[in-house]
């Protein structure tokens, strides 16, 4: 087992571990990871990883980290009756080769993973889908956008339920992912939305015509007057000052994301999606969640012929990506996958680990 770690104290630092691969104790089912995306949003998972727990989700030595990505998973070997070698899930994994999870209350369509150092995360973070035999050749955008577009559709569900929903809205970050998909949304009920970004991609921004209005974080000064409610997934506290002192009488401020990289703001938490998922859930039952969430990304999808996948391969290639994405070097438009499956002589080698 090869694993990507990245220092908890300075997420520049970054290492390639390995390890041997023992066979799962009763209970235990060890999954090779197949692919996963990355994007800013796991950036935002490093950056809040001891606030929010999210180191917990695969523990690592003491000082290092493991950045919990969503990917594809295969049983390589189970100790777990009904969980059969070969089946396939979708949910979150470690930047690694290899997971060892402990899947309880498994069924048709899901199961949770009830490891102890995971005990009290959120039920977003440990339910698992079980997936198509085959790994299908046209979903490596969904493996990318699937993730993300849960803010987008859990803050415009938020933002649905004001009193006045059809206020208008301020979103910043608004290259990032997020907010796009947040903007689509927002776009599809007929709320008006501006889009700040950096200067260097109002253009870009622009073109996609996802926003009545875009402006570079320079341009705060020519926001349109009046009351607004402002969604900040950049998390930039400056940047929200200077607009609230604009528009003096702000309307609501959402803190919904840190791609500026500052983790107080997002820590003190004014929207954590977690718990409006979960809060969804029990209200509307899992099954009609996710039928609705399914209906909307697949909507997104369908319109984000911007979006470009680039594959990369190992984990030598998911280093180089997050060296991209930590430093703002990967394009808006780039939805990056990274596939971990083995050659097939790597494969027939495997064969002889004591895992069946």
């Amino acid at each position: 087992m090869r694993s990507f770690e990245v220092g908890r104290a300075d997420l520049n630092v970054t290492r390639v571990t390995g390890a041997e691969l023992d066979p799962p104790r009763p209970g235990e089912v060890l999954f090779e990871v197949e692919r996963f995306g990355f994007s800013a949003n796991n950036i935002t998972y490093a950056l809040l990883g001891d606030r929010l727990r999210y180191w917990d989700l695969f523990p690592a030595e003491p000082g290092w980290g493991r950045i919990p990505v969503w990917g594809y998973l295969r049983v390589l070997a189970s100790a777990v009756p009904g969980v059969d070698a070969g089946r396939r899930a979708f949910g979150l994994c470690p930047m690694a080769t290899h997971v060892l999870l402990r899947p309880e209350r498994a069924g048709r369509a899901t199961f949770t993973e009830g490891s102890a150092h995971r005990a009290g995360l959120s039920s977003v973070y440990n339910v698992y889908a079980w997936a198509h035999p085959g790994p299908p050749d046209d979903d490596d955008a969904l493996v990318v956008l699937r993730p993300v577009f849960w803010l987008s559709f859990i803050l415009d569900d938020y933002l649905a339920q004001r009193a006045e929903p059809d206020q208008p809205v301020i979103v910043t970050s608004a290259s990032s992912k997020a907010a796009l998909g947040l903007a689509y949304l927002l776009a599809r009920r007929g709320v008006p939305v501006t889009g700040l970004t950096s200067a260097g991609r109002v253009a870009f921004v622009a073109a996609l015509s996802a926003y009545d209005r875009v402006l570079g974080y320079d341009q705060v000064g020519s926001l349109p007057a009046g009351l607004a409610t402002l969604v900040d997934i950049a998390g930039d506290a400056a940047l929200r000052d200077a607009i609230g002192q604009h528009l003096g009488r702000p309307g609501e401020v959402v803190i919904a994301g840190g791609t500026h990289g500052e983790v107080e703001p997002l820590a003190a938490g004014s929207f954590f999606a977690p718990q409006r998922i979960r809060d969804r859930a029990r209200e509307w039952g899992w099954p009609e969640l996710e039928r609705r969430y399914q209906a909307a990304l697949e909507s997104f999808a369908v319109g984000a012929s911007w979006l470009e996948i680039h594959r990369h391969h190992g984990l030598d290639g998911a280093a180089r990506v997050y060296r991209e994405v930590l430093t703002d070097a990967s394009p808006p438009t780039a939805a990056h996958v990274i596939d971990l499956t083995p050659s097939a002589s790597a494969k027939k080698r495997r064969l002889h680990l004591p895992l069946a």
